[in-house]
Parts: structure tokens; C-alpha cells; sequence
């Protein structure tokens, strides 16, 4: 599913208020979430936290703000395997490498003890949609992937997220207002304007 529209329509609060992160004065206040059958509306945070990088993934729209610049590339993929505690840790740093190179970094093993001001924007691209695809999600979020990115980077980034989801099978909701990603990567598409879906089709 794409959601597509200006800036300012909504579109990331939407994805934002599907993983619980609303900011502090945010709330939902009508209408509902359904994962796999139940309202997650109302979850608290504990229950958030059960959900986000182990069932719901996401790829942020701006890598360089979403990487720790003193962590070392598969340390930050393997905090994520950690936190959601899906691989034993025996079988992680084998996991850090498959994920990488799942999401296209060539020479995985090498880069992954590389920092992340030593990758392109292309990369740390690749390297936040490892993070987000490393637990096998049922649905992941990519909010703008390709709005730094030069084309021709960004179609190669498209593909990587398409692989993605067929390889885990995930939901996935891609943000944009490219209409050019919209044709690329959905098979539906809803359009959102003021805070509102005002249109929805194939």
C-alpha cells in the first residue's frame, strides 16, 4: 500500500501513530489499528515495545539521524536482533552479515565493522532497511526511503525494499509523494489530504 500526498497531509503521523510514536500531544481519538485480528489502539507502550522491530518494521526516512555514529554498522544491526531477542547469540553475527546482504551491501562481513560516516547515503539506506527487515516483521513501514537519494540510487533502493518483502512476506506500507515510487513498488494506493484519505485505488 502506498499513502501518497503533500507534505504536511499526514502521512508520517499515520505510519507514527501504527507504531505507537506519536509525540507527546498525540493521541488516536477515533477509528482503529488492526494487527493480525486485535484493536492495538489502546496498547500502552510495553505493548508498543513488544510490537516495534520484532512484528512492525520500519525504514526511517533520514539514515544519518537514525544511525549511531559511534557505533560500528553491525553493532546497530545486532542491538535490533537483540532487543527483540528473535535470534540466539550464537547465530547473530551470521544473521548481522545475511541481512546486510539481503538489503544489497556488497563485502557484508567488511562493511559491517565500518562506521556509518564511512558509507554513502545509498548505504546507510540499505543498512537502516536491514535493521527494519532483520526480525522478520509482518508489516513494514518505509517513510520516504528515497527522498535524499539520486535516482538512479533510489530505484536500486525500491528494489532492495521489494526483495524485502518478498523474502519476509511483510505488509508493506511505503510513504511518498512520488508518484513515479507509487507506480514503481504499490498495488494500492491511498491519498491522503489535510490529515484525511480523500482518495483510494489500484
Amino acid at each position: 500500500v502506498a499513502i501518497v500526498g503533500e507534505s504536511g497531509s499526514g502521512k508520517s503521523t499515520t505510519a507514527m501513530s501504527i507504531l505507537g510514536l506519536l509525540p507527546g500531544n498525540g493521541k488516536v481519538t477515533e477509528g482503529q489499528i488492526i494487527f493480525e485480528g486485535e484493536d492495538i489502539t489502546g496498547f500502552d507502550n510495553k505493548d508498543y515495545e513488544k510490537l516495534r522491530g520484532s512484528h512492525i518494521g520500519l525504514v526511517p526516512q533520514d539514515p544519518m539521524s537514525n544511525l549511531n555514529p559511534v557505533w560500528r554498522i553491525g553493532t546497530q544491526v545486532e542491538e535490533s536482533l537483540k532487543a527483540n531477542n528473535v535470534v540466539e547469540g550464537s547465530k547473530r553475527k551470521e544473521r548481522v552479515v545475511q541481512v546486510l546482504e539481503e538489503a544489497g551491501l556488497p563485502d557484508a562481513e567488511r562493511r559491517a565493522k565500518q562506521y556509518p560516516h564511512e558509507f554513502s547515503g545509498g548505504m546507510r539506506q540499505r543498512v537502516v532497511i536491514a535493521i527494519a527487515i532483520a526480525n522478520n516483521p509482518r508489516v513494514l513501514i518505509a517513510d520516504e526511503p528515497t527522498t535524499a537519494l539520486d535516482v538512479t540510487i533510489q530505484a536500486q533502493i525500491l528494489d532492495v525494499i521489494k526483495v524485502a518483502q518478498r523474502e519476509t512476506g511483510a505488509a508493506t506500507i511505503m510513504i511518498t509523494h512520488d508518484m513515479g515510487v507509487v507506480a514503481e513498488t504499490a498495488d494500492d494506493v491511498m491519498v491522503m489530504y489535510a490529515g484525511r484519505p480523500v482518495e483510494r485505488g489500484d
